[in-house]
């Protein structure tokens, strides 16, 4: 939610591994969107693991400075959501984002995400606290009964 991509993959070893991890699991998803060498963006819907919550992920994504508002996150978005659907094991998908964060709200509200709570204080920059909201989308494998 706070970090950039370099932040929280330092090295290639531990990006492969972070991801290699979601796609092993049954309705993992991970989606990059490459340009001329440089990672644009990525995705990950990563489902839990735990026997009473198998049917929930959590959504993480990222997007380079250099490419925010053309699209991308929205491309990015709405083709790992159609993957879970079109999978039909995730029946919701939570997703955390920093209350600054307005044009990702923005997207995820614009995507049927929808706000469940705000987590006050949730993020800590420097000496400056953030709020964190938790967002939720029902993925219709919930009212398909698969």
């Amino acid at each position: 939610m706070s970090e950039e991509f370099h932040e929280k993959f330092p090295d290639i070893y531990s990006c492969i591994g972070y991801f290699e991890e979601i796609l092993r699991l049954p309705g993992g998803v991970v989606l990059f969107l490459e340009f001329k060498g440089l990672l644009c963006g990525y995705v990950s819907v990563k489902p839990r693991h735990q026997a009473k919550i198998k049917h929930t992920s959590e959504l993480n994504m990222g997007i380079h400075s250099e490419f925010r508002g053309k699209g991308i996150g929205k491309f990015l978005l709405q083709n790992a959501v159609d993957r879970v659907q079109e999978e039909g094991i995730i029946e919701i998908i939570y997703l955390m984002v920093r209350s600054d964060n307005v044009p990702a709200i923005s997207l995820y509200e614009k995507s049927g995400f929808e706000k469940l709570a705000v987590l006050e204080k949730d993020t800590k920059i420097g000496n400056i606290y953030l709020d964190g909201i938790l967002m939720r989308k029902f993925t219709g494998a919930l009212n398909s009964g698969k």
